[in-house]
Order: C-alpha cells, then sequence, then structure tokens
C-alpha cells in the first residue's frame, strides 16, 4: 500500500484540518489510504470523484487486498468523504452509493491453526534466526496484538518468586498481564544473550525487539517475518493475525473459561468467544496453563 503520489497543497490543507484530532499512526493510517485511491483516480481530483469511481476502486482493491483490509480502507474514505461533504468541499458523499466490503466475525477453519500445524510451525523454527523464533513463539503463545509485540520493552517482562514468567501487554483498558510460555521466556533470554545484552533481564525501557537499521522494529517487519516463518512451514495460506485467533480456539477448546480468554487477549467482552463456535470442533480436543499442560503439542518439549 506504498504509493509516490503526494497530495497537492490544497488538498494537503483539508487533509490537516480532517486529521488534525488525530493521534500521528492513525493520521498516517488515513493519509496511506487516500494516497492509494489518488493513484486509482490518476488524473482525476479527489473533490471531483463519483460514485462509479468509487465502486471501481472498490472492487480494484477486493482483487489485491484482504477483504479485512478493503472494509478499512472503505471506512477511511467514507469517513474523510463524510467530512468533506459536512465542510461543504463537496455535495454529497460518492462512497455512500457504494456497497461496503464486509468481513464476517466469525472465525472458521481458514482462521485457525490446528494443533499438528502448530506443531508444524514449531518444528520449522530452526530455520529462522533466533529474534524470528522468539518473535514467532511469542505470538503463538500469547495471542497478543502485533501492535503489542512491536511496542514490547524490557521493562514489561518479569519473574515471581517461583520463577513463572509474565509480561505486560496493551495500554489503558486493554492492559494486562499474562503468563509466558517457559519455553517463549528461554527464546527471550537466548535472544537477549545473542543481542550482547546483560544475562539478567533489567527493566529498561528499551524496545525488546529491534533491527540491524533501528532500535525498534514495525508491524511490517513482523509480518514479513511471520510470512517466511509459515511459508517455511508450508502453512501459506495463513497470517500474523491467525496466532490470535488459534490461540483463543485452541484455549477454548482445552477448556479455558471466556473470562480467562477475554482477560488473556484484552478483549472488551468476552462474548467475543462465540465468533469461535464453529471451529472448536475442528481443533484437537486436547490461557497458556491449558496449553503448557498438553504433551501432544511440540513446544512442551523444547
Amino acid at each position: 500500500m506504498y504509493t509516490t503520489i503526494e497530495l497537492d497543497n490544497y488538498e494537503t490543507e483539508v487533509f490537516n484540518s480532517f486529521s488534525k484530532k488525530l493521534n500521528p499512526n492513525t493520521k498516517h493510517d488515513y493519509l496511506s489510504k487516500i494516497l492509494l485511491f489518488k493513484e486509482f483516480l490518476e488524473d482525476k481530483e479527489l473533490f471531483f470523484v463519483e460514485k462509479e469511481d468509487c465502486n471501481r476502486f472498490i472492487e480494484h482493491i477486493q482483487d489485491a487486498y484482504a477483504k479485512s483490509t478493503c472494509e478499512k480502507i472503505y471506512s477511511y474514505l467514507h469517513s474523510f468523504y463524510n467530512f468533506l461533504k459536512k465542510q461543504e468541499y463537496i455535495e454529497i458523499n460518492p462512497f455512500r452509493f457504494v456497497e461496503k466490503p464486509v468481513v464476517t466475525r466469525i472465525k472458521t477453519k481458514d482462521n485457525v491453526l490446528s494443533i499438528q500445524e502448530i506443531n508444524q510451525l514449531i518444528d520449522s523454527l530452526p530455520r529462522l534466526n533466533i529474534r524470528d523464533r522468539s518473535i514467532i513463539v511469542f505470538l503463538v503463545t500469547t495471542g497478543c496484538l502485533l501492535n503489542e509485540l512491536v511496542a514490547l520493552k524490557w521493562k514489561d517482562l518479569m519473574v515471581d518468586a517461583d520463577n513463572n514468567s509474565y509480561v505486560r501487554l496493551g495500554k489503558a483498558k486493554k492492559e494486562r498481564i499474562v503468563k509466558l510460555h517457559p519455553y517463549c521466556f528461554r527464546l527471550l533470554e537466548d535472544y537477549r544473550n545473542y543481542s550482547g545484552l546483560s544475562e539478567v533481564i533489567t527493566p529498561t525501557e528499551e524496545f525488546v525487539y529491534t533491527t540491524q537499521k533501528s532500535n525498534s522494529i514495525t508491524d511490517r517487519n513482523v509480518r514479513l517475518i511471520v510470512k517466511k516463518a509459515l511459508d517455511n512451514a508450508r502453512l501459506c495460506k495463513y497470517s500474523a493475525k491467525d496466532f490470535r485467533h488459534s490461540f483463543a480456539a485452541i484455549a477454548l477448546r482445552l477448556g479455558a473459561d471466556e473470562e480467562d480468554i477475554k482477560r488473556q487477549l484484552g478483549w472488551s467482552d468476552k462474548y467475543y468467544a462465540i465468533r469461535y463456535k464453529y471451529v472448536l470442533n475442528f481443533v484437537d480436543s486436547e490461557s497458556v496453563d491449558y496449553i503448557i499442560n498438553k504433551d501432544n503439542i511440540s513446544i512442551n518439549k523444547k
């Protein structure tokens, strides 16, 4: 979704007015969607588009992006054009005549790895470097969001008197402390040692995952790492977000309480669990304690 197209001076002024209350990340996200649309329009100006242009654009992106991404692009553009109408830059929002790409929130087999497939993934991890192995295991065993992994700092890791390890994830109302799988924590220690850091994990503000060129990692970096891991395991049909879905479905199938999963994943409502009702009979009848105690999961033998 990267483009060399830019807004002209007038468009920039209008966009700055529209986005003045947005945080920097959201503002950048909106801008990228608007630039994508402008690139598609070629010589046509943003303020003179018609419903036919919008329809063709939505059809175009549905051939190039996942349904969830198309839904997001539509929502952002609809919101932007609502602003233009409200501020009387245009008479009518052309996206109101376009059918919104809708993603079902009910999860299917296509969204969830089975235990055998997770074993397949774990067994393929030696082909990755220590940082990338650690990232994959962290995602699989915590069910965290990509932005939570990206924002992870050494100060967020902790160990109790019984040598159980935990991590603080999320912000504000989403902040929670969840237990780490022992193998995940060992990989973090190995990664720390490989990076030349002291053996003892100290509560610093430094990001856990970095690149050679930066002191932090990006969502895009993580997605590329996940894609490589899934390709190595011959599980190409899955993506990063499916690790979170898999954690939820497998933990529920193994008997974890919906309220526990809500706390683990930072859901606002435990009834999100209903989204997994169609896959619970698929995953093997075998929160991380449920997963840790199963002998048929390869990661527990590491």
